[in-house]
């Protein structure tokens, strides 16, 4: 396995959005050799932006929270980065929005069509 592009946890690889090759990490497609550092960057961003939402949440900086959360939409959308967005909305108080983010995510984690 290789490890994210901060190093701090495994990822299994990734898909070259170009070509769709599977591969480990690395700054080239094995097969398109398309440059994937932007991928990596974005990647990396977007995992900052996750730490400091929840660290926000945590210290009860629910406006930053939610800043960072949106921007994670912004870089990986799916169900993850909504269920951030919705924690958020709801210690916000923000109720109406939190259940029409969360209608969009099912039980199982996967975004539905509601």
């Amino acid at each position: 396995m290789a490890e994210d592009p901060e190093g701090r946890r495994p990822v299994e690889g990734l898909r070259c959005p170009t070509c769709g090759a599977r591969q480990a990490w690395t700054d080239t497609c094995r097969r398109c050799k398309s440059d994937l550092r932007l991928l990596r960057e974005a990647l990396a961003a977007y995992q900052r932006h996750r730490r400091c939402g929840l660290r926000d949440l945590q210290s009860g900086r629910l406006g930053s929270a939610l800043r960072h959360a949106r921007r994670c939409q912004e870089l990986r959308p799916g169900p993850e980065s909504r269920r951030l967005l919705v924690v958020c909305q709801l210690l916000r108080g923000d109720w109406l929005e939190a259940v029409d983010l969360a209608r969009t995510v099912d039980a199982a984690g996967t975004e539905t069509d509601h």
